[in-house]
């Protein structure tokens, strides 16, 4: 199975008689098929309005595949058959079941029944609050139920029309004609369908979990990444009994939520960002499962991981380090009464007395021009500048540019003179660096320390350049001192990429790409850092950094979701995968996962040991 882009489109459309007609689907398949010569008309059509008349169609018949050119920009397309039925008044329930990745629009006798955005989450089973849910793996069609009163009202007897319009369409080569069939079950006859023509049965079911359940309803709403749409969620945590029924009683919170992340957002199994509500439709800051009170909150769902616990390893160890590092719990999340598998409920990065405890900006409301307190800055991708030149020694050509900007507090919050003031601020630490002098005033030595082996340990490709943090706590300050950390954003951490020669134990990140900061070489150069550095490596050798405290934690971590990772493979097969972007190991079991990770760190651990501790002179660093 490839976990890439799907180069066809699917696309079955049944009818169906019952609903109990559709639980014997799965083993007696009763129905009339419309022969494999059934034809589907077919248009091809660019920008954002879309017509069904007076069109051109293009006919083609159900064994023929119909190659595509290459298309530059997303297109739409068109499919419409006609189909005669006898008598409509006997049908109560339709299901079309199409192609899972595209925004479709679902058309009886040219009458918008819906139109589903391709992030859609629908619901697994129509039962409003159901002790069991099947659990679908992600890659099967999506289905939508046609109801009753809508058929009663739009189909007639005789010759009727059912059009299908896909959105946005990309990276289409051909369509698999073969696949295009229209079903209607009937009773007293058995056709004994092929097998193209049988809907799957569920992978199995989810009932109950050791883990915490967060229960989110979006109200027939898709989850965007802007702007974040209004939902509930309900949380199960059974603390005394141990164990977590959907029919258990749950504690319900108004929230906001939207998708999250960037490279994430092209991952099936997508993360999430929601904020607290009170009834007053304030923001509402709450302990969660046992977390410090936020108002905001992260739900990361591993993919590519197939580890699951990258994140969470790397929290825990920069933790252990004696550093803030964002809490977690790992929770089974369900959405719109659909399984979306095993998540990591995470805190979100914040200036809060709970969190980054750090006087917190504030700005004088009779004199805008008087302020106090510290912020936090994000290194992220180019977004409108950078604060220095970029290296010419790119070794991957897929990197981008990078910018600082102020991550907290939002800028909404902020004014123009604060903008400078800041920017000031970080222009002096960059240039006391480049210049050498007198540096150490202007960084926390432990703080950007404990970041570089932190990253260079877990060898994270994405590190120093993307979704990292720092902060300065006094912005009146003349000579202001920042701070590297919190960390966030692992999950490529361990080998798992494979580019940026992130799968290799050996070697370095911070020399890898020409948009890392070009602080850490300069600071890599000099004695005070380079000794300062390898005294602490020492230390957390003998402690944090030694492979049993290390494996232990692994171990401890995996077995918190030892009786959830089996559905969670289910819901998302990706164990079975022959190809997983950006996946250098493809273990087929979580076992398998588990024992790669513990290996690469044994082999990293002895890299850096030969490396790190062996290394003398000022200009060690400079180039490996």
């Amino acid at each position: 199975m490839v976990f890439r882009k799907k180069k066809y489109l699917l696309l079955f459309i049944i009818t169906f008689l019952s609903a109990s007609v559709y639980i014997l689907f799965f083993y007696t398949h009763w129905g009339v098929k419309i022969n494999e010569e059934q034809i589907w008309k077919l248009n091809i059509q660019s920008g954002e309005l879309v017509t069904i008349k007076n069109i051109r169609w293009i006919e083609s018949k159900s064994q023929q595949k119909i190659a595509f050119p290459k298309q530059e920009k997303p297109f739409n397309l068109i499919f419409q058959t006609n189909f005669n039925l006898n008598n409509f008044t006997k049908l109560t329930e339709g299901i079309v079941e199409f192609e899972h990745l595209n925004t479709v629009k679902i058309l009886i006798n040219n009458i918008e029944y819906t139109t589903l955005h391709q992030n859609i989450i629908l619901p697994s089973t129509n039962v409003k609050h159901p002790a069991k849910l099947p659990v679908e793996e992600y890659w099967r069609p999506k289905q939508i139920s046609l109801n009753k009163d809508f058929l009663q009202r739009h189909l007639k007897n005789g010759n009727n029309t059912i059009t299908l319009i896909f959105y946005d369409v990309i990276n289409l080569e051909a369509i698999d004609c073969t696949q295009k069939t229209l079903l209607f079950l009937t009773t007293g006859q058995n056709n004994k369908l092929h097998y193209d023509f049988r809907l799957r049965k569920p992978k199995g079911s989810f009932s109950q979990s050791k883990l915490p359940i967060l229960k989110i309803n979006t109200h027939h709403k898709t989850i965007l990444d802007e702007p974040k749409i209004k939902a509930s969620l309900a949380i199960i945590n059974n603390t005394e009994e141990g164990i977590n029924n959907l029919s258990d009683s749950s504690i319900h919170y108004k929230i906001k939520i939207e998708v999250r992340g960037r490279t994430s957002q092209s991952f099936a199994k997508k993360s999430y960002g929601f904020t607290i509500y009170d009834k007053k439709n304030h923001q509402k800051a709450v302990k969660l499962l046992g977390l410090p009170a936020s108002k905001k909150w992260v739900l990361y769902g591993p993919f590519a991981d197939k580890s699951l616990i990258r994140n969470a390893l790397t929290f825990s160890i920069y933790s252990q380090m004696g550093n803030y590092a964002p809490r977690f719990k790992f929770i089974d999340l369900v959405i719109n009464n659909n399984y979306q598998g095993i998540y990591l409920l995470i805190e979100k990065i914040q200036i809060s007395p709970n969190h980054i405890n750090i006087p917190l900006l504030k700005v004088d409301q009779k004199d805008t021009t008087q302020f106090e307190g510290g912020y936090l800055l994000d290194i992220d991708r180019y977004s409108s500048r950078t604060n220095y030149p970029p290296r010419k020694d790119s070794i991957d050509g897929s990197a981008q540019p990078v910018a600082f900007s102020i991550y907290n507090p939002k800028k909404k919050k902020i004014n123009a003179l604060i903008e400078e003031r800041v920017k000031f601020q970080f222009d002096v630490f960059e240039r006391h660096i480049y210049e050498k002098d007198s540096m150490y005033k202007y960084i926390d030595i432990n703080s950007f320390v404990d970041y570089l082996i932190i990253t260079e340990f877990t060898k994270n490709i994405d590190g120093y350049r993307l979704s990292t943090f720092m902060y300065n706590k006094d912005i009146n300050s003349d000579i202001p001192k920042f701070y590297n950390g919190p960390i966030w954003d692992y999950n490529f951490s361990f080998g798992l990429a494979d580019y940026h020669e992130g799968y290799n134990p050996e070697g370095y990140v911070y020399n890898e790409d020409k948009y890392v900061p070009f602080w850490w070489k300069i600071l890599l150069s000099d004695k005070t850092f380079s000794t300062h550095l390898k005294k602490r490596y020492q230390e957390l050798r003998k402690t944090t950094l030694s492979e049993p405290t290390i494996f232990k934690t692994i171990d401890s971590l995996s077995t918190i979701f030892e009786d959830s990772k089996a559905i969670n493979f289910k819901k998302w097969s990706v164990l079975e995968a022959t190809e997983l972007w950006p996946n250098y190991y493809l273990g087929k079991t979580h076992e398998d996962e588990i024992n790669y990770l513990k290996s690469w760190i044994t082999k990293r651990l002895a890299f850096l040991d030969k490396d790190i501790l062996g290394k003398k002179g000022n200009n060690a660093y400079q180039e490996n």
